[in-house]
């Protein structure tokens, strides 16, 4: 391998490397509230939040699926290319964890689901119609829990704020993230894993943790730890050469 490349290599890592493990956090626990809270849900009435003449009217469009399964790695770039502004990261972090846990405490005790066509899938002879109602099946079954707000939503929501009017970021990957949002955003209804209500609430949470936290920079501690973290790092690097 070329030493500039491993010389670029370093100094990138050295400069994201933060972020890189709070983005996995971040889906570690995005998995943790989603899956574990299930058993406690099973305790609580399930709640329906279907907009009758609305939401029974949004169609079941297959293509949408792409960027609904594509979501899984854009929520680890995404994050990452917004690693660019520290403290706007750290509080970005701090503001997710916070909805994490309105999300989780939600999930508990006001579980929410949705109807989907899993039989129909089931039951039809193409192969991605079959794929989608095992999907169906993995995610929730015929009670899926988990719906509002939808984490879907919110993390892809937070992917944009992350970027959003960062100067700093060129204009074709803040334009890129905020194409691949919407087209989240509208496979969550098209895909038939959620209904609007859950889309506006989650969106409406990550705006307001975001704007809380970075108004009143919650994560300033955050990052003053990774600060002296990465200086003594640094200060180690420099005495081995």
């Amino acid at each position: 391998m070329d030493n500039s490349f491993k010389n670029k290599f370093k100094d990138w890592l050295s400069r994201y490397g933060y972020a890189i493990i709070l983005t996995a956090i971040v889906l570690l626990v995005d998995c943790v509230v989603y899956w574990l809270t299930r058993p406690i849900a099973r305790n609580f009435k399930v709640f329906d939040f279907t907009i009758h003449g609305f939401d029974d009217k949004v169609p079941l469009i297959k293509l949408f699926f792409i960027p609904y399964l594509l979501s899984y790695p854009y929520w680890f770039i995404a994050p990452i290319i917004a690693a660019k502004n520290k403290r706007r990261f750290c509080n970005w972090f701090v503001a997710v964890m916070i909805s994490f846990l309105i999300v989780g405490i939600i999930y508990c005790f006001m579980p929410t689901t949705i109807v989907r066509p899993i039989d129909e899938m089931l039951q039809s002879d193409s192969v991605i119609d079959n794929f989608i109602g095992n999907f169906y099946l993995f995610d929730g079954g015929y009670v899926p829990f988990g719906c509002f707000p939808s984490i879907h939503c919110l993390l892809s929501a937070f992917c944009y704020i992350a970027v959003r009017g960062q100067k700093n970021i060129h204009i074709s990957n803040r334009i890129g993230i905020l194409i691949m949002d919407l087209l989240i955003l509208l496979a969550t209804q098209f895909t038939k894993q959620h209904y609007i209500v859950d889309l506006i609430s989650a969106v409406f949470l990550a705006e307001f943790t975001f704007f809380i936290c970075n108004r009143f920079n919650f994560g300033q501690k955050l990052e003053n730890l990774i600060n002296k973290i990465e200086s003594k790092f640094k200060k180690t690097a420099e005495q081995k050469e």
